[in-house]
């Protein structure tokens, strides 16, 4: 059996990283090499860390390991207000209630939907570890009037 490719196709569904993706949007997705790969704004895919589904999720990381987050109506990296250029504008991104880490373990990450009200996220289910990322998106490929490569600030 031949090795597995570095990429893979990947369709994305759901509401929870709305306006970056959209349902329907094909995503090219580079498989994860290293634990060391990923940087803050990346978007990647992992398997739902509670074990509920088989279904990839697919969020935004936020945090990285040693840094602590706290999230409410803005995310405060080391209490430093994190820009986030991706985000809507005009939606209310967060409800009032406070969520995150003191301070995020080694090879873990603190990952969020771009759609926060309609993400369920590291503010629900904890940081993930960088051994369950599968891989990060790179190209969204369609549609084509959608065609776009997915740099970290997208």
């Amino acid at each position: 059996m031949g090795a597995l490719s570095a990429w893979m196709p990947v369709s994305f569904q759901g509401d929870s990283m709305l306006p970056t993706l959209v349902a329907g949007d094909r995503l090219l997705v580079k498989r994860t090499q290293t634990a060391t790969e990923h940087k803050r704004g990346d978007i990647v895919f992992f398997r739902d860390p509670r074990g509920l589904s088989d279904t990839l999720i697919i969020k935004r990381i936020i945090g990285l390991p040693g840094e602590s987050v706290r999230a409410s109506r803005a995310v405060y990296i080391n209490g430093e207000l994190l820009e986030e250029p991706y985000l809507q504008d005009d939606v209310e991104q967060s409800n009032q209630s406070a969520r995150g880490v003191n301070r995020i373990r080694d090879a873990s990450y603190f990952v969020m939907g771009d759609n926060r009200l309609a993400s369920t996220d590291s503010r629900d289910f904890g940081v993930i570890n960088a051994s369950e990322i599968l891989g990060t998106a790179v190209l969204r490929y369609l549609p084509i009037v959608r065609f776009t490569k997915l740099n970290r600030y997208h």
